[in-house]
């Protein structure tokens, strides 16, 4: 016999989690499928952290909208995951420091940067070398100015997911966790849908929810040429003696030097570490740890923070953010029943908008989308149209060798599943991970 519930949901990360709870909190029956040995071993285990307002690009154009949503519900929302799983999320407001390290790119922030930062519906505020230093005294000398972003916020992502997991492992909401299981087939009809699991089980409900991460194209096939793995190397660092926020915001810049590029990153944690990052490399899967990978970011960190290249590095992880081809999460129905919702391509932006995504999502499932949810729904609606995805790059020599460092394990492989079929399901009335 299939398990039968109303909404079933393919992916256990931040946005799978962050949805189950929403629907469930709205009295929802929901099974919640995810392949890994506990939730959130994807893409949210490999997350910097930051939720972000103005840094990363795609903040700044027709996403603005949706960001300013989730920002604006995100203290609620985590306030509401507290008051369900016990576990509180330690919250770093300091905003984030984007910094010039010479005058050509002081120069490109101010002409090309900054018009589209103030036409965000977010501060920012310009600030000399000496301001730079005095809010975050450990930046280089080589610093000649930079930009504050006020509203950016941080956290530790692995908090945020156990705070996650608990909520939807309390037994005290309609969430059943399927884990470990991997779906192979998801099949939509006028009554339902159905998802077959590697075990031979089935799973039957009203409707399904896509959140697999760089995987949700398997299930997705009218949007799989649009989805993509991109690949991001991290790791930790820990100033000696830090027990608390060793910085006080976190500090991006974009770094020219020796005829290379850098774009090195550092999200301080509660705990006294720093998340210190992160690579990019679009439309590679694996999650190899090179040596490579982990000096390019060192070397951008020596020229940002030298004291902090110097620190003792911990944990070294590789991540698969969920790529999309125009960096924007694709949210909606995409089958022609109506049954199965896309939650996914949220590329490095899955943390910054679980909350919104989770209430949109809701909303889309429970037929209640106000005027509001409607217009944010609009800016990441499935039928858009989308650039080509980027070509995955011939793989370098290095990239090929086995790492010296202990990768962390990520997401799990998952073998291809059939396409989402449109007939309708077998067997009793309907269902779908």
């Amino acid at each position: 016999m299939p398990e039968t519930c109303d909404v079933v949901i393919i992916g256990g990360g931040v946005i799978g989690c962050a949805i189950a709870h929403r629907l469930a909190a709205r009295g929802t029956s929901v099974v919640l499928v995810d392949a890994g040995q506990r939730l959130g071993l994807g893409a949210s285990d490999g997350a910097m952290g930051g939720i972000l307002t103005q840094t990363e690009p795609s903040c700044l154009g027709p996403l603005s909208s949706v960001i300013k949503r989730s920002r604006d519900v995100y203290p609620r929302w985590l306030e509401e995951i507290h008051a369900a799983s016990g576990v509180e999320v330690p919250v770093l407001d300091g905003g984030d420091i984007q910094v010039a390290l010479d005058e050509a790119e002081m120069e490109r922030l101010e002409s090309k940067v900054l018009p589209q930062w103030k036409n965000s519906p977010f501060a920012v505020e310009r600030l000399t070398a000496a301001d730079a230093r005095n809010l975050e005294p450990l930046l280089s000398e080589r610093v000649v100015g930079g930009f504050l972003l006020p509203e950016e916020l941080a956290l530790d992502p692995r908090v945020l997911m156990a705070a996650l997991t608990t909520a939807v492992l309390s037994g005290r909401t309609p969430i059943r966790v399927l884990g470990a299981v991997r779906a192979t087939g998801l099949r939509t009809g006028p009554r339902g849908v159905e998802v077959d699991l590697h075990d031979g089980r089935r799973v039957s409900a009203e409707q399904a929810v896509v959140a697999a991460g760089h995987l949700s194209g398997v299930f997705l096939p009218r949007h799989r040429a649009h989805l993509f793995p991109i690949k991001g190397v991290a790791f930790d660092v820990r100033p000696p003696g830090a027990a608390t926020y060793p910085l006080r915001h976190h500090i991006f810049a974009e770094i020219k030097q020796d005829g290379r590029e850098y774009f090195p990153y550092l999200v301080p944690r509660h705990d006294g570490r720093v998340a210190v990052g992160v690579t990019y490399e679009e439309n590679v899967g694996d999650v190899t740890v090179t040596p490579a990978a982990i000096e390019e970011i060192r070397q951008g960190v020596a020229a940002l923070m030298p004291r902090a290249a110097t620190w003792p590095i911990g944990r070294r992880w590789a991540g698969l953010r969920p790529g999309s081809a125009d960096h924007m999460p694709i949210l909606g129905h995409v089958d022609d029943h109506g049954r199965v919702v896309a939650a996914t391509g949220h590329s490095g932006l899955g943390v910054t908008l679980a909350p919104v995504t989770a209430e949109l999502v809701a909303a889309l499932v429970g037929g209640t989308a106000g005027a509001r949810e409607r217009e944010l729904l609009a800016v990441c609606r499935p039928d858009r149209p989308f650039p080509p995805a980027p070509f995955p790059p011939a793989p370098a020599p290095s990239a090929l060798a086995p790492s010296a460092l202990a990768p962390s394990a990520l997401a799990p492989s998952a073998p291809a599943a059939p396409p989402v079929s449109s007939t309708p399901p077998v067997s009793p009335p309907p269902t779908a991970p």
